[in-house]
């Protein structure tokens, strides 16, 4: 009995990452950046959605990213900048009680060596994690909407070109990372 190789799917070139705070969009992000040899863009780097220009900073830093760019975080207000341009969507859809490990665990270390973390977090004391714009609280509060934002987004129209990836565990997602581009 002769045995076939997986079948091998194609290397993505332009990426979305989207999922609840504290998934581990960041870390997926930059891993699979780095495999592609791809641009990492981080949408909490160009600042806040609902400020003026923030379509045009998104806009601008896909252009400059080429044809191989990793996109993390759900491009909110800028979405036409971004998903007409994908091949792929992966959205890291963790159970709360994932999250909320990862989220509190991220805070802990942070708060430990008091080293601030950029959007990501800040050494806060953990009596002030669940203030609504923590990590831990806002992650808290938005879970249940950002699973069913995930199922939404995935039922587009406009994304029946790209390839939908919907990871409900870290293991599956890390799996799938170990593949790309083999």
């Amino acid at each position: 009995m002769t045995t076939r190789p997986a079948p091998t799917q194609p290397t993505p070139e332009r990426v979305v990452v989207i999922g609840c705070a504290g998934s581990g969009k960041t870390t997926l992000a930059r891993a699979l950046a780095t495999r592609l040899g791809a641009r990492h863009l981080e949408r909490d780097a160009l600042g806040d959605d609902e400020a003026p220009g923030f379509a045009a900073r998104v806009e601008g830093a896909v252009a400059a990213a080429g044809t191989r760019w990793v996109f993390d975080g759900a491009p909110y207000n800028a979405e036409l900048a971004v998903y007409p341009h994908v091949d792929t969507v992966v959205a890291l859809d963790y159970p709360r009680r994932v999250v909320m490990r990862r989220v509190l665990a991220r805070s802990l270390r942070l708060w430990l060596t008091r080293r601030p973390d950029g959007a990501h977090g800040s050494s806060d004391p953990p009596w002030r994690w669940w203030a609504p714009a923590h990590p831990v609280g806002w992650a808290a509060s938005t879970h249940a909407a950002r699973h069913a934002e995930i199922a939404a987004l995935f039922a587009r129209p406009e994304l029946a070109h790209a390839r939908r990836l919907r990871f409900s565990s870290p293991r599956q997602a890390a799996a799938w990372l170990t593949g790309v581009g083999r």
